[in-house]
């Protein structure tokens, strides 16, 4: 049975693989910034990837085959307030996990989660984003993502590990907290549906159009680079399809029996750098099989049925 390492199993992704694993039969060790019990994703071991002698020591007491690597200060604006926190998390906490494979179990391998933010004004051609596009990165956040992945990468590549770095694109669905488009509109529709708030939603320039994929998709995707020998390198994570923010919204609008209004608010307009972001997932496809399968409105619809049981509560 293989012994699979998921760090950051707390967040919203790291729930939804932890219980893929599992459900799949893998031994699965949850590890998060403190040890404590979730309910979806069991029992979460302690692990502070800001501490090079921590993480190598869990690494020999757990000796797991596959790392998941999830764990991140993942708020744009967090790491805009504090960057070096989001270096030291992010790119050096990294760095500690192959440092210590490399010292410990240098049979195992790492699977870096990074983001799609990494290509950055690179998305102004408008063109697809592959692993070929050379990253622009405009943020903390995504420099340091950026920079994990090029150091994982070099790294193995020096000492002969098996590596390879997941850029994935916005994702959404149940449990995804707000601070992102499709969560913070579905929760502001459930709660317009309970009547905690009037019904209009105010919005800035929604004109953007970005690449969404479903959670079930995401976790298929992680799933399959488990499953699969894939080469060390750089994998999208994506739907490969650009949808306009201000669609995503009306769709989910129309799933309301309320009569909602969306009125612009002068005050929150700010066109967006990037007008077309997406990604291009051809080579995940190529080497793995995968594709995502959700329909987009059926994703949609599941999210703010979750945000309907939530809101209120």
């Amino acid at each position: 049975m293989m012994r699979v390492l998921v760090t950051g199993a707390g967040g919203f992704v790291g729930k939804h693989l932890v219980s893929e694993l599992k459900n799949r039969n893998y031994e699965v060790i949850a590890a998060a910034s403190s040890s404590r019990e979730d309910a979806a994703a069991g029992k979460l071991h302690g692990l502070d990837i800001t501490d090079l002698a921590a993480v190598k020591a869990f690494i020999g007491r757990t000796r797991p085959d596959t790392i998941f690597h999830l764990a991140a200060q993942s708020n744009v604006m967090k790491a805009w307030h504090h960057p070096s926190a989001a270096v030291t998390v992010n790119t050096v906490g990294s760095l500690h996990l192959l440092q210590a494979i490399q010292e410990v179990c240098p049979g195992s391998r790492m699977i870096n989660v990074g983001s799609g933010d990494e290509y950055g004004l690179a998305g102004k051609q408008g063109m697809p984003l592959s692993e070929e596009t050379a990253c622009q990165p405009q943020n903390p956040y995504a420099v340091s993502k950026f920079a994990a992945g090029q150091l994982v990468l070099q790294m193995a590549k020096k000492n002969n590990l098996q590596a390879i770095h997941v850029r994935a694109f916005n994702h959404f669905g149940p449990g995804q907290e707000e601070g992102f488009a499709v969560s913070d509109f579905s929760s502001q529709i459930a709660s317009i549906e309970k009547g905690l708030l009037s019904p209009v939603i105010r919005v800035g320039d929604l004109s953007a159009q970005r690449d969404f994929t479903y959670i079930s998709d995401i976790i298929a995707a992680y799933v399959a680079l488990v499953e699969t020998d894939v080469p060390n390198g750089v994998y999208n994570v994506c739907s490969s399809i650009p949808r306009m923010i201000s669609t995503v919204l009306e769709h989910l609008v129309q799933m309301s029996d309320v009569d909602i209004r969306i009125e612009t608010d002068v005050a929150k307009l700010r066109p967006s750098e990037v007008p077309i972001f997406v990604g291009a997932s051809g080579l995940l496809e190529q080497v793995t099989g995968w594709k995502p399968k959700t329909v987009f409105l059926d994703g949609l619809e599941r999210t703010l049925d979750w945000w309907r049981s939530r809101v209120g509560l």
